[in-house]
């Protein structure tokens, strides 16, 4: 196993009072509230599931649920049948310039991989370190860094860690860009035909993907993903 793969679980393990006079689900409720606060859950992200709250926290299902409850309550999220429970109002979308926690990690591993400070063949930080350096759960992290090795700029090896990738193997700007857009949402799809907001590239004269079979691939698959959120506005 990867030494960066793991279970959701929080960035920093919030002490639950089980003796004071506030509930266990209002006090964590607190803890999924202060997340979406720090960016850690973006509006529109899944809320972690009642399995991963009682692992976490120590806690029956049925507090779980009373957890998803008291955010619904506080209009903190709002549940879909089958799917989820999510953060955010039903039907509002989010900021279209909100950029996931995740994604900013992802962004940063990108340029520092660029600019040599993880060199090629060398490791980048494991999930736990990334989630201590920028105080979110372990799963943001583990989210981060799998946008990076998907994208090129690394690769796994396994128990090892992640490892930086040959240059030959990163992916094209361009590309990277549209990478970035599309795990921000159909939000910043949108936006990102009509207009350019800061730091968004403009994305009317499409990819360029270059000879690599790798960024090939990568660039349908892109594409496919922004025509895919262009569509959930439609």
């Amino acid at each position: 196993m990867d030494v960066n793969d793991t279970d959701w679980r929080p960035g920093k393990p919030d002490v639950v009072d089980r003796e004071g006079p506030v509930p266990v689900y209002v006090q964590i409720a607190g803890f999924v509230k202060d997340m979406i606060e720090r960016g850690e859950l973006a509006v529109g992200e899944l809320v972690p599931t009642e399995a991963e709250l009682s692992g976490a926290y120590g806690i029956a299902r049925m507090t779980a649920r009373r957890v998803h409850r008291e955010l619904r309550e506080r209009g903190l999220a709002y549940t879909v049948p089958s799917a989820g429970t999510f953060v955010g109002r039903r039907g509002v979308t989010p900021s279209p310039y909100v950029m996931p926690a995740y994604v900013v990690i992802a962004r940063d591993l990108a340029r520092l991989i660029q600019a040599g400070v993880y060199p090629s063949d060398r490791a980048i930080p494991t999930h736990r370190a990334l989630s201590k350096q920028y105080e979110v759960c372990v799963d943001t992290a583990q989210r981060a860094v799998k946008v990076v090795r998907e994208a090129g700029w690394a690769f796994s090896r396994g128990a090892r860690g992640t490892f930086v990738a040959s240059p030959d193997q990163w992916p094209d700007p361009e590309v990277w860009r549209k990478v970035i857009v599309v795990a921000c949402g159909a939000g910043w799809a949108e936006d990102a035909t009509r207009q350019q907001p800061p730091d968004a590239p403009d994305f009317s004269r499409g990819a360029s993907v270059g000879t690599n079979p790798r960024h090939q691939v990568l660039g349908n698959r892109v594409s496919a993903g922004l025509n895919y959120a262009l569509d959930l506005r439609s």
